[in-house]
């Protein structure tokens, strides 16, 4: 439930999102047992595997 309260923003002229607040990704961290900064790092900039190099999009 708190996951689907968060509330995201498309930065300008970008692709990229970024959270607004991050009340609501703290609670989900601590259900998860991580931290709220690598949380939010993972679901913002994911980090794929192309060939043999890990790049993060």
């Amino acid at each position: 439930m708190h996951f689907g309260n968060s509330q995201w923003k498309q930065r300008p002229r970008e692709e990229q999102a970024e959270a607004e607040g991050t009340e609501d990704c703290e609670k989900v961290a601590h259900l998860l047992g991580v931290e709220a900064a690598e949380l939010i790092k993972g679901l913002l900039k994911p980090r794929i595997k192309v060939g043999n190099e890990f790049v993060n999009k």
